[in-house]
């Protein structure tokens, strides 16, 4: 139809969407909208403790499957006896598996994307949900995204604000010690700590504070010119570091570049001596056993980071897995 002004039209989109301040309380607002308190649910065995902390709050109870050093999925032959299948959508990858196993469960299906700037859409009828974290990839103290082929029904809005209050002023201090000298180290890293002891203290699912919902504007506002940083970034490091140690992967947004090492926590000792802090993503989870956990490390590819940033951290890397592993 021929017709030119007025409000703008707007179609509804195939999924519901909402934000909380962080992919824990996501997690909540899902259970609690697709009735999984007290069911069985099937998790990878590479992940984050706290996924099955949240689970514990519902009485849900939980198996594993297995996750290659590839980090694609082997799914059991069992997939019907299970109320739900979480994935995880390691680092944003497009990870071969993840279509194809989500193709074999007929019952809910939860993606959890922390390391990406917008939760996958899945082409399926059947009931999917998935999440992700801003503030795992981006300055945004808290900020999730949730999308679930259901109407949402969201609780009693709360905020968490000492939480956002805390990291920001932690974010605040560590600029000025990293650029213009100023300040003590210990100091942010100390707020930084009680902001996230915050987190783990309030059990609830709350809202992201005003101040995230502006800088999470702004992150998205120059989306492209940060994808380009990364893009160029992940290809970087790539060519400097030895193939044997990386993972060819494809994103359309990179958060980090995963390493897979023996001598893990030697390599990431060595490397704070020259004042580079990496991050273990999914940590060793007790009682659960996997191939990564103890070998995995991450390198991050944001826009913090020029060439030869890069560069001579990859230089770094390699200068450490040449030194002589301390076995005392």
């Amino acid at each position: 139809m021929f017709h030119i002004g007025g409000e703008q039209e707007l179609c509804n989109k195939s999924y519901f969407s909402e934000v909380t301040n962080s992919g824990r309380a996501s997690l909540r607002l899902i259970i609690e909208n697709t009735d999984l308190a007290g069911k069985h649910i099937l998790v990878p065995n590479f992940l984050c403790e706290v996924i099955l902390d949240v689970f514990k709050e519902y009485r849900i109870t939980y198996s594993f499957y297995e996750v290659e050093e590839t980090l694609n999925y082997r799914m059991p032959a069992n997939l019907d006896e299970y109320d739900a299948v979480y994935f995880i959508n390691y680092f944003g990858f497009k990870l071969p598996s993840l279509e194809r196993s989500i193709s074999l469960c007929s019952q809910l299906v939860i993606v959890d994307d922390v390391f990406s700037p917008y939760p996958s859409v899945l082409a399926r009828s059947k009931a999917w949900c998935s999440f992700n974290s801003l503030r795992k990839i981006a300055p945004v103290a808290d900020f999730s995204l949730v999308y679930i082929n259901n109407p949402i029904t969201k609780t009693e809005v709360r905020y968490l604000d000492d939480f956002s209050d805390k990291k920001y002023q932690a974010k605040n201090l560590k600029y000025y010690y990293l650029h213009d000298e100023k300040g003590d180290e210990g100091e942010y890293l100390k707020l930084f700590s009680s902001a996230e002891t915050l987190l783990d203290e309030n059990v609830g699912i709350f809202s992201p504070s005003s101040r995230s919902l502006i800088e999470a504007i702004e992150f998205y506002s120059e989306i492209e010119s940060e994808r380009l940083v990364r893009q160029k970034n992940y290809e970087l490091a790539k060519s400097l570091l030895p193939v044997d140690i990386t993972l060819d992967m494809v994103s359309d947004f990179y958060s980090y570049l995963p390493i897979i090492i023996d001598s893990r926590n030697e390599v990431r000792r060595k490397l704070m001596d020259s004042n580079i802090f990496l991050a273990i993503h999914w940590p060793s989870t007790y009682g659960v056993e996997n191939k990564l956990s103890q070998r995995i490390l991450s390198l991050p590819l944001d826009s913090r980071y020029s060439s030869e940033d890069i560069e001579q951290l990859c230089l770094q890397i390699k200068q450490a897995l040449k030194q002589p592993r301390n076995y005392s």
